[in-house]
């Protein structure tokens, strides 16, 4: 089947809202919003209270949905959501499944809210599964509480398969196709360390509960368990899908795929400041490969910067002491940096350069040797014995004169360049913090290939471009004793 090149969301929310409309049809939501002198109509994104009461509108509005939703659990954001069933749509059509949808949502979540959607908008028949007590109770409630059971079923989960337990009983169903939204982070510390300091603060509020947010092993231990058992029913799911939420997870899962020549293909939901992926394989004779992300221009890709890195003398060659060096090298250079993965002999690292640390190093020393000679002979004319001649005085007078005024000078200039390294600052901002922007922004791992270890660096992003990377692993090279 030929299919189309480029395939786009066809999403209803590529527009905001209007708060407006939304405030005259719904009381609740004049609680959460305000008006400003023109008459605009605006809500508090950080406060969760007003996302809850926002999407409960929209639920309404859009898809006459009415859903509770608790107020420690999380509250979906929409256009993702419709984002991932519209994704869906179009790889039963690649498959030319049309009618008598069968579908399985993984984790279901408090608000069932993949399953209402997709039962709602498609009249497909869904089977929810939850491994929470609260979440599972507040799904089936949400379900009755929109007549949807004819349509939609909630399954508790008692069991730490991922999709395992649907298929050890008598059930015989198959389906067209599976999704989930895994957990993203392996534990609070995770959670709390997740986000870059070089990133922008988030503009919507926090919501959700551990259950929902962490998972033994973070995201990628939790799909790679996914296509572990997957592999067990590869008749049972026509297409297995799931979202990602990490770019370097999908990169490992993406490799994983192909490694065991598995049909794959991958999509990218990108509105506003939230980039997430979406990730489908199948076992069937699908040509789903063919699908590629929706963008009319995809992202260039950049080759990685690769470096043999040899041995320090009388320091074992092993990955341990490769990576704590590499970080002390980061640490001096004041690179911020955070462990992704470990695999064996495999590290990666996400690495965050927010000030320029690696230029004129040279000319640094240079100006450092000088100014160290400088003090040598300043102390030497300090300790000179002056004869009574004025005409001696004069002279010495004006060698300090000299040397003093050459020393001033290589602190201005050194003070200079630091300055220049520092993060600017708004006149107009009365906060103290800064808004810090990466000007290089990599990916580095190190691997080890028989005997040697290589060190892989590839540029994601950031002002300086990949020049700036470059720069870095010279600096490396430089350092590297």
């Amino acid at each position: 089947m030929a299919l189309n090149k480029f395939m786009h969301p066809r999403n209803i929310y590529r527009t905001p809202p209007d708060f407006g409309k939304l405030a005259k049809l719904y009381p609740e939501f004049n609680n959460i919003s305000k008006m400003d002198v023109t008459g605009k109509v605006s809500i508090d994104f950080k406060d969760p209270n007003a996302l809850k009461v926002l999407t409960k509108c929209l639920l309404k509005n859009d898809f006459d949905l009415d859903v509770d939703i608790p107020e420690d659990r999380l509250v979906p954001t929409l256009p993702l959501r419709l984002n991932y069933i519209l994704w869906i749509e179009d790889l039963l059509n690649a498959i030319e499944k049309i009618n008598n949808i069968w579908g399985l949502d993984i984790g279901t979540g408090a608000c069932a809210v993949y399953p209402l959607l997709a039962a709602r908008k498609n009249k497909w028949h869904m089977i929810g599964t939850e491994t929470d007590d609260i979440s599972f109770q507040k799904a089936e409630e949400n379900v009755k509480r929109n007549h949807l059971q004819d349509l939609i079923e909630v399954r508790k989960n008692l069991t730490s398969s991922v999709i395992e337990q649907l298929f050890e009983d008598e059930f015989k169903q198959v389906f067209d196709f599976s999704m989930c939204n895994p957990p993203f982070y392996s534990s609070v510390q995770e959670l709390c360390e997740s986000r870059s300091p070089a990133r922008l603060p988030p503009k919507n509020g926090f919501t959700g509960s551990p259950q929902e947010l962490i998972t033994e092993g973070g995201e990628l231990q939790f799909c790679r368990k996914y296509l572990k058992e997957s592999k067990i029913y590869k008749d049972k799911v026509l297409i297995y899908t799931t979202m990602v939420g990490h770019k370097y997870n999908l990169k490992e899962l993406l490799q994983d795929l192909k490694l065991e020549g598995i049909t794959h293909t991958y999509t990218e939901f990108c509105q506003g400041r939230v980039t997430r992926w979406g990730l489908a394989w199948t076992y069937q004779d699908f040509d789903i490969f063919q699908l590629v992300p929706p963008r009319d221009q995809p992202r260039k890709k950049h080759a990685p910067i690769v470096y043999l890195l040899p041995q320090i003398p009388n320091i074992p060659y092993n990955v341990d002491n490769v990576i704590n060096k590499l970080i002390i090298i980061l640490n001096t250079l004041n690179i911020y940096h955070k462990v992704l993965n470990k695999r064996g002999n495999n590290i990666i690292l996400d690495v965050t350069a927010t000030t320029n640390t690696w230029s004129n190093q040279r000319r640094k020393r240079r100006l450092m040797k000088k100014l160290e000679t400088n003090d040598c002979k300043k102390t030497k004319i300090d300790h000179t014995e002056y004869t009574t001649s004025s005409t001696e005085d004069s002279n010495s007078n004006e060698t300090l004169n000299e040397t003093n005024h050459f020393e001033k000078s290589i602190h201005a200039t050194l003070k200079d360049e630091d300055n220049d390294l520092k993060p600017h600052t708004s006149s107009n901002d009365k906060e103290t913090v800064p808004v810090i922007e990466p000007i290089v922004h990599a990916i580095l791992k190190v691997l080890k290939k028989e005997n040697d270890i290589l060190m892989e660096m590839e540029y994601l992003d950031g002002s300086a471009g990949k020049e700036g990377l470059h720069q870095i692993v010279q600096y490396i090279k430089n350092n590297w004793k």
